[in-house]
């Protein structure tokens, strides 16, 4: 009797011995993956500074998060301060991550136009092309994982994903032009469960592509007013980079493409 309770006070001990060492490594796991894995999904920089989640509430922020932009273009392509989260806890540890909630406050976004591409449209295309690639070596392996692959193997599903009061910057750096574009919320709904879980790289190309589509759309409205801006030396190449600037989504996209090629010669 005196052995069988020694073993079991052994076994509480050793269970709150990992319960705190779970409650202290969590947030350093989170930034790692973040620190380690974003720049290979998105390849550019990523980088967060700390994160803060609760092991027994779920609740936490992120702070310091941004992406940077790739080789051609200057600077970041998205900063924020604090991102709050709401995590199902106990599905951390588990192969499908559910986060109940993601609220990205205030970022601050820049889409910069080059003479063939913008900086959302480059960074897409690495994601989808990391995104392909990753779902092929799963595939073409039957499953079967190595230890080293664990990481891309990890699912997640977010139930609801908003960011709201963001602050757009459209950058023509040709024209040595910088225009405030003001953003609608964007509001993202049940991110990875028809999948029963999606991987990390398949839910930043989800909500990447919605970003992109609304500060194309964004962008196009808002170029309806500034053309006189762009009327240097004479030269009416407003007109022509604007021109069907009230179009949305891939369309105004491309008519702003169509404008840049003014430049090459």
């Amino acid at each position: 009797m005196k052995k069988w309770l020694i073993t079991l006070a052994a076994l509480i001990v050793l269970l709150a011995a990992g319960v705190t060492i779970l409650f202290f490594s969590l947030n350093s796991i989170v930034e790692k993956a973040v620190n380690t894995e974003g720049p290979k999904i998105t390849g550019t920089s990523v980088h967060l500074d700390k994160a803060d989640i609760s092991l027994f509430s779920g609740n936490g922020v992120f702070r310091g998060f941004s992406v940077g932009n790739p080789a051609g273009f200057s600077g970041h392509a998205a900063t924020v301060g604090a991102v709050a989260v709401d995590l199902d806890t106990s599905t951390v540890f588990k192969d499908v991550v559910v986060i109940r909630r993601i609220a990205v406050d205030n970022p601050e976004l820049v889409y910069e136009l080059g003479r063939k591409t913008n900086n959302f449209d480059v960074i897409l295309k690495n994601i989808q092309d990391y995104a392909d690639s990753h779902d092929e070596g799963a595939a073409s392996s039957g499953g079967e994982t190595k230890k080293d692959d664990e990481k891309s193997t990890k699912k997640v599903i977010i139930d609801e994903l908003i960011i709201r009061n963001a602050r757009a910057t459209l950058s023509v750096p040709m024209l040595k032009l910088s225009v405030q574009v003001p953003l609608p919320e964007i509001r993202l709904t049940d991110i990875g469960r028809k999948e029963s879980g999606a991987s990390f790289a398949r839910t930043a190309l989800v909500v990447v592509k919605e970003v992109s589509r609304t500060l194309a759309e964004a962008t196009a409205a808002q170029t309806k007013n500034i053309g006189s801006t762009l009327l240097k030396g004479g030269e009416n190449v407003g007109s022509d980079l604007l021109k069907g600037g009230e179009k949305a989504g891939d369309t105004a996209k491309n008519l702003l493409k169509d404008g840049l090629n003014l430049f090459k010669k």
